[in-house]
């Protein structure tokens, strides 16, 4: 065996395994929300929403059940051409707490969805802001047991993500490997990196809304979530990532095919954000090679390599399986399908190149509108 052919399976088991550790030991930071809600302070809920007549129903049921005594919920159409007006029109008519807001879509220079939440902090008065996504269904005790988790964490942002309503296999084949290379350059804590945020659910302060910025500030911004959280970083916010999947839920990527759109798009915005669309391209056409290198190649090491070789692939894809493992236990999820790790990152590969081959092709489309 050629000296290269040994120091690459001997660096592929050290990334895997430098990034398996990693995303473990991260995974552990991450605490549940408290078990006792805390009632205090006026809380403004601001739903950002364009066609979405399948979900908003359940959001707003769930959300008018909340316990929390002093809310307001802020609906804020972003030009739907469904019935999803006329749902929401029918929460208003019912509750006093509801109300629509309507816009004709984002200015030049603005993201919809980015937009549509700025309108929206504009019609609230509350002492905290939740930011939540319409696909998502709230246990009664969300809105307390987050502004208790802000008390015991002493944070002004709190962010979680819901657990699936249906499992598929687009959480074990793309999202666990998203979850790795998020935590590759973003911390729960915001103490490295980026700070992460989830779009699924952020509560935060006012005073720490208007010292960042507020939405103005990241007008043009597709990945808001992890933005508006690292914004609200810089401006010397603390920032927490915590476990309330057992008081939300979101149903948006409940088939495979909604995962892999889901994803696509984010990578398409992403990568155009890199300098343009061609660098953005190129940018997602080598992170899915590399991708699928790093899934096939520890497969390959262990299954057709000797000695030295095939010991490095065996770590590697035991690293692999472990970083798997431990995003789907966080997630809810059977981790039944960890031994299959480096499909995903093959997988999670592909649909990079998939994002890159759109990014060619003059972008994606999301809900109508061009992402990039």
């Amino acid at each position: 065996m050629g000296k290269g052919a040994i120091l690459g399976s001997a660096v592929l088991a050290a990334l895997a395994t430098i990034r398996s550790v990693n995303t473990v030991a991260t995974w552990k930071t991450v605490q549940p929300l408290p078990d006792m809600p805390l009632n205090d302070g006026k809380v403004s809920v601001v739903i950002p929403v364009r066609d979405e007549e399948s979900t908003i129903d359940g959001c707003l049921a769930s959300l008018r059940t909340q316990r929390h005594s002093d809310l307001e919920i802020v609906v804020v159409d972003d030009a739907s051409t469904d019935r999803t007006v006329a749902i929401v029109q029918e929460h208003v008519d019912a509750d006093p707490r509801v109300r629509l807001v309507r816009t004709d879509g984002p200015p030049p220079g603005w993201a919809g969805k980015v937009h549509a939440m700025w309108r929206g902090v504009a019609e609230t008065s509350g002492d905290w802001l939740l930011f939540v996504d319409s696909d998502t269904e709230s246990a009664p005790d969300l809105v307390g047991k987050l502004l208790a988790a802000a008390a015991r964490d002493d944070a002004d942002l709190i962010t979680t993500p819901g657990r699936p309503t249906v499992a598929n296999p687009g959480w074990w084949l793309l999202l666990a490997p998203t979850n790795v290379l998020l935590f590759d350059s973003a911390s729960p804590d915001g103490s490295r990196g980026k700070a992460v945020g989830i779009g699924h659910c952020i509560l935060v302060s006012r005073a720490a809304y208007d010292k960042a910025g507020g939405w103005r500030a990241l007008s043009a911004e597709r990945a808001d979530d992890i933005a508006f959280a690292t914004a609200v970083r810089d401006a010397g916010g603390r920032t927490r990532l915590v476990d309330g999947m057992d008081s939300l839920t979101s149903s948006g990527l409940d088939s495979f095919g909604a995962v892999w759109r889901s994803q696509r798009k984010s990578s398409v915005a992403g990568g155009a954000m890199l300098g343009g669309p061609t660098v953005g391209a190129a940018a997602l056409g080598f992170a899915g090679l590399l991708h699928i290198g790093y899934g096939i190649g520890p497969v390959l090491m262990a299954l057709r390599g000797k000695g030295f070789t095939r010991l490095a692939g065996l770590a590697a894809w035991a690293a692999q399986s472990a970083a798997h493992r431990s995003y789907m236990r966080a997630s809810h999820l059977s981790t039944g399908t960890s031994a299959l790790a480096p499909v995903a990152n093959a997988a999670f590969g592909v649909n990079l190149l998939d994002a890159a081959y759109r990014s060619v092709r003059g972008g994606d489309l999301w809900k109508g509108r061009d992402i990039r």
